[in-house]
């Protein structure tokens, strides 16, 4: 079983701080969790741009732009 990437895309957006023990464990395991926490919405942000290109560029016949959309749905 799959996630759509709408649903991993609204939970990116919605993440609460990571707890101290989450914390202090990565960090002992040389993990950046808040920067690659940051570094994911970054990227999901440039993830926006490139699809938004490519939609705007897409034949309205294409089915694919429904699925286009859907996924910037969830990035706004």
């Amino acid at each position: 079983m799959s996630t759509p990437s709408t649903t991993i895309v609204t939970h990116l957006k919605t993440l609460t701080a990571p707890t101290a023990n989450t914390l202090s464990s990565a960090n002992s395991h040389g993990i950046d969790m808040p920067g690659m926490l940051s570094l994911a919405l970054s990227k999901a942000n440039e993830l926006k741009t490139c699809l938004t290109l490519i939609a705007n560029k897409t034949d309205s016949a294409d089915p694919g732009l429904v699925t286009l959309n859907n996924v910037l749905a969830s990035l706004t």
